[in-house]
């Protein structure tokens, strides 16, 4: 095989290997939170809680995407605010949930709030 062949080959065996990688499942993490009777958006509590938050993509590197947000909609059901932490794999899931900046996020929401969790896997798609 010509240098020109071998080299048009790899290249297509690394552009493979980089599409499967980009392509790859990652591990979602869900909160949603209800705020405990008594406490509102304005209560110091929460406005700590919520900054605690938005520390952890850079306290924790391992997070590969981060979004969080107040709730807008007033229906009845609904929860008062969301957070979606994207991190590499379970193990990954594993190490956020144990550094210190995550539990003590945890602990500031845990005393003003009530939350569900969903932790599952989820391909993110490529952006054109």
């Amino acid at each position: 095989m010509s240098v020109m062949k071998k080299c048009i080959f790899l290249l297509a065996i690394f552009s493979c290997l980089c599409l499967g990688v980009s392509a790859q499942e990652q591990v979602h993490h869900l909160v949603l939170f209800k705020l405990k009777p008594g406490i509102s958006k304005e209560d110091n509590r929460f406005i700590k809680a919520v900054k605690l938050l938005e520390l952890l993509p850079g306290e924790i590197p391992l997070i590969r995407d981060f979004r969080a947000g107040s709730n807008f909609s007033t229906r009845p059901v609904a929860f008062d605010y969301g957070l979606l932490v994207v991190v590499p794999d379970e193990k990954s899931l594993g190490e956020y949930l144990e550094h210190p900046a995550h539990k003590a996020a945890a602990d500031a929401w845990r005393e003003i709030a009530d939350w569900n969790i969903a932790d599952f896997l989820a391909t993110i798609p490529e952006k054109e």
